[in-house]
């Protein structure tokens, strides 16, 4: 069985930036202006690009993906060697900056490491109410013992 969680879309001033290129082109196509279309489809990647975590149970794999409309760009690594899955608490810092404007945002998160012998992998981030659902499913599709934060 094969576990599919999106995680997150571009920054939303990517975002408007992809609903502005569409509006252009929608307004220019109506004006019989062929650049429109150019702009429609510039305007596809702002808006349809997301990132997301594969997990092949059965073959013991995940792959962490960028998708497009329906593509799936990324590799698979394997997960014969995990120990257990963790789930940590952490601040996490978003900043955005235009001109001389600067925005930071400080929020309080749940990661879901997959703990190997030397190595630690974020598999998944987000509130604690979103991440331990997913954390306890793909706990049992893998057969690992899930670990959460002592407090």
């Amino acid at each position: 069985m094969i576990l599919t969680y999106k995680t997150e879309r571009l920054p939303l001033n990517f975002f408007m930036l992809g609903i502005s290129l569409l509006l252009i082109g929608i307004a220019l196509i109506i004006s019989k202006s062929y650049q429109g279309i150019a702009a429609i489809i510039l305007s596809i990647p702002f808006l349809f690009t997301h990132s997301g975590l594969l997990i092949d149970a059965e073959n013991k794999r995940f792959k962490k993906y960028t998708g497009l409309l329906g593509l799936r760009l990324g590799s698979w690594c394997d997960l014969s060697r995990a120990t257990h899955l963790q789930i940590i608490h952490t601040r996490e810092t978003k900043g955005m900056a235009v001109l001389s404007i600067a925005r930071n945002e400080t929020n309080v998160v749940q990661k879901l490491l997959l703990m190997m012998p030397h190595e630690r992998i974020v598999l998944l981030s987000d509130t604690q109410e979103k991440l331990e659902p997913m954390a306890k499913e793909i706990a049992v599709e893998l057969e690992l013992e899930l670990k959460f934060p002592k407090g």
